[in-house]
């Protein structure tokens, strides 16, 4: 399904007037709601079978920049925003080699990435394992060995059509249709509004923020 059919679907959805005129035929508000309700969806069908499809996945191939370098110690790539799940899934399913066969192991904060190179156990763990840390709040991803030049990240970004290479016009939508139901659902509903924050131009009846948000949690 590509972007635009999904597009269509949540206007067709809209009998309650949950869109302005403007907004309904704004392509940039209606794929910034879209992306937003995916996101909720996502949590929401998690929650209920534990399991993330894999067609909500897209796989970014992120580009050594020598002048992003900040330490000896750790190679630093940018990465797209994920859709946090939960506490425990930040939207980064695999990282590792770009051939998909290693991934690298996850270190939550930095203060644990600290406590291992000074630990004498984990400190020989380091130097097996590749690790790596993601700072959700800059986008930012730091693998721990500076050899690294060439990596694959596989994840639930928070605007799929913003990943490098994604063609708005030709390539699907990484959405299923049960997500895509419930969307439809929400915006049905009227519902959608919990979801969103949206300016008030852009959305009837919605909150007075300047920028469409997602109530969720957005790394």
């Amino acid at each position: 399904m590509k972007t635009k059919d999904c597009i269509e679907l949540i206007q067709l959805a809209d009998e309650g007037g949950v869109f302005t005129d403007e907004s309904r035929y704004d392509i940039g508000t209606m794929i910034a709601v879209l992306n937003a309700a995916r996101g909720f969806a996502i949590t929401e069908l998690h929650k209920q079978n534990n399991r993330i499809h894999p067609s909500f996945l897209q796989r970014v191939y992120p580009q050594y920049k020598k002048e992003l370098q900040q330490d000896d110690c750790y190679t630093l790539f940018e990465v797209p925003k994920t859709v946090g799940i939960n506490n425990q899934i930040d939207g980064l399913i695999y990282v590792g080699t770009i051939d998909g066969k290693n991934s690298f192991w996850k270190i939550r904060t930095r203060m644990q990435a600290n406590s291992r190179r000074n630990h004498r156990i984990h400190k020989i763990a380091m130097a097996k394992h590749v690790h790596f840390l993601y700072d959700n709040t800059r986008g930012y991803l730091e693998v721990y060995d500076d050899k690294v030049k060439y990596i694959l990240v596989e994840g639930i970004f928070g605007d799929p059509t913003s990943i490098p290479g994604f063609n708005l016009e030709e390539d699907d939508y990484p959405i299923t249709m049960d997500a895509m139901k419930r969307i439809e659902d929400m915006v049905r509903t009227g519902t959608i509004r919990d979801v969103l924050r949206v300016p008030i131009n852009k959305i009837s009846n919605s909150a007075e923020d300047a920028n469409v948000q997602r109530d969720i949690n957005v790394k």
